[in-house]
């Protein structure tokens, strides 16, 4: 499904702006996806989820969130299931 992303966006810099969230964040963004996010974004996403592991350690996506102070957060640090790594 196509979500609306900027207004879902925010809806969630509300819930920063009155205090019922610290800290907002995405999942699964890639570089172009941030650089859309960030020309409309009045609140920085602090955290990206994304897939990251020896074998797919998305450099690039990882120097622009540093370089942007957004922190990446990997899930399957040791693969996805069948990724055939590790026995």
């Amino acid at each position: 499904p196509n979500a609306d992303i900027p207004s879902t966006w925010k809806a969630m810099e509300k819930l920063v702006d009155t205090g019922r969230v610290r800290a907002i964040g995405v999942s699964n963004f890639s570089v172009k996806k941030l650089q859309n996010l960030l020309k409309y974004a009045k609140v920085l996403p602090a955290v990206n989820q994304v897939e990251c592991h020896p074998m797919w350690q998305q450099h690039n996506l990882r120097e622009f969130c540093k370089s942007q102070h957004i922190h990446l957060s990997a899930y399957s640090p040791l693969g996805s299931p069948g990724s055939g790594w590790i026995k």
